[in-house]
């Protein structure tokens, strides 16, 4: 069988359906990285939502619930990408929960907090907006225009935003969880910030395998570490569980659907739109980020045309989020970028048929061929659950990072680093509307916005 059978799927619509073990071989490197990056990153959402009032089970039927659509964007959708969340936007959509009064709200006990349904009906907003955007904009192939015409001191402003709503969650929000686990939580965000943005360690690696292989695998190394560390200084102890349990999906489905809640208030479309436009930015830099990744990998593999199409992606990540607004409108964990595991699998697929036949053998293969069984597989899922809030906190700082270096690229003149800090400013400690009308003036009356237009 050719290297083009081996990921030729099956064609419906603008998609390629393409079934595990058939047109995806099973990877076995890739398969076990994803068993223990995948699944502790993934389980990072479930102290989000029980901060949110769900229980600890129906935290992990909302990762169960993600994760299987998130592979989808491979395996059903046939998108040449690792899918993710569109994690920049996770501190600005905590940020305006809680400034909602909706996130950590009333008593929390072990860390299950206070049940209000008007909080999942306003993600709800968000999920319905964003996937109508996504949606219009894919069939139409205006996004990518769009997205140009954004002034950049406005763009770096947004991703700067970001940056400092993921500090301000971690060291001022949920300060208290950091300080739970201080020894194991500074030695996890330590390690991860040097296995992925310190230069001397990229310089090591260039050098030396062992540090390549290290910082291939993400935040893995540092948390596995962080892990050890918190339970040898007893910051976290492990009640392990053995069998299988089924995710209470039916539960969560009750308690976060706007099939059961009602759909959203118009007031609460009108304050998610700020909110939804931000996201789509972030969204269209993914997809700009993930197409410059796979085009640079096809230098070396002309064995295999990369099936690389925007407007194909765009309705994929909008079919994805419109399921998901019915099922668990969990907004923004439906996006088209996992950065780490994307670059991870190009970089392998790359070096030629005989270490990857093809980019979709990794891709299936890092996300379980499509099938999330760690949600059901109990001694996994106990061992995860004192850690949670650790990978959450790692999520959130190494999004930091990463924000910042791209925003602080992005302005070319001095008045538009300036416009960058005050939006992010105002959208971090006010509001996403305030800092996007503040934003806009500043790039009118100060940065010149038709000169920046046409430049």
């Amino acid at each position: 069988m050719s290297n083009a059978n081996l990921s030729e799927g099956i064609k419906w619509g603008p998609f390629t359906l393409r079934i595990p073990f058939i047109h995806i071989k099973f990877r076995t490197a890739e398969f076990l990285q994803g068993l223990v990056i995948s699944g502790a990153t993934a389980f990072a959402a479930a102290p989000m939502a029980m901060k949110l009032g769900l229980t600890f089970e129906e935290a992990i039927a909302l990762s169960f619930i993600a994760g299987s659509l998130i592979s989808a964007g491979p395996i059903i959708f046939g998108e040449p990408m690792a899918p993710g969340w569109v994690t920049p936007a996770v501190p600005i959509v905590l940020g305006a929960l809680a400034a909602a009064g909706y996130y950590g709200a009333g008593p929390c006990i072990d860390n299950v907090c206070q049940y209000n349904p008007e909080a999942w009906r306003f993600l709800a907003a968000m999920c319905i907006e964003f996937s109508i955007l996504i949606l219009f904009l894919g069939i139409t192939g205006f996004g990518k225009v769009l997205v140009e015409r954004i002034p950049r001191g406005l763009k770096a402003g947004i991703i700067l935003g970001a940056a400092l709503a993921a500090f301000y969650q971690v060291f001022f929000e949920d300060f208290a969880a950091y300080e739970a686990q201080p020894i194991s939580m500074t030695v996890a965000i330590v390690l991860c910030v040097i296995t992925t943005f310190s230069n001397p360690f990229k310089k090591l690696a260039l050098k030396n395998n062992f540090f390549k292989i290290l910082g291939s695998l993400g935040l893995l190394p540092g948390f596995v570490v962080a892990g050890f560390v918190a339970f040898i200084m007893g910051e976290v102890v492990f009640n392990i569980e053995w069998g299988f349990k089924i995710p209470d999906i039916l539960g969560l489905i009750v308690k976060t659907s706007p099939l059961y809640l009602g759909m959203p208030s118009m007031e609460m479309f009108v304050d998610a739109l700020p909110l939804v436009l931000i996201g789509y930015m972030l969204l269209f830099g993914d997809l700009v980020t993930a197409t410059e990744v796979l085009l640079d990998a096809q230098k070396n593999r002309p064995d295999q045309k990369l099936p690389i199409d925007l407007n194909r992606s765009h309705l994929s990540v909008g079919i994805r989020n419109a399921i998901a607004t019915f099922l668990n409108p969990f907004f923004p964990t439906q996006g088209a970028l996992w950065t780490g595991v994307h670059v991870v699998v190009a970089e392998r697929w790359k070096k030629g048929p005989d270490e990857m036949p093809s980019i979709f053998d990794g891709i299936g293969s890092y996300y379980l061929m499509g099938i999330p069984f760690l949600y059901f597989f109990l001694p996994f899922v106990t061992l995860m659950q004192p850690l949670m809030v650790m990978a959450l906190t790692l999520t959130l700082i190494l999004t930091g990072f990463a924000c910042a270096y791209v925003a602080m690229n992005i302005p070319q003149k001095n008045s538009e680093m300036a416009t960058a800090l005050l939006i992010a400013f105002f959208v971090t400690f006010y509001s996403a509307w305030v800092g996007l009308v503040v934003g806009l003036a500043l790039c009118f009356f100060v940065d010149g916005l038709d000169e920046e237009i046409n430049s």
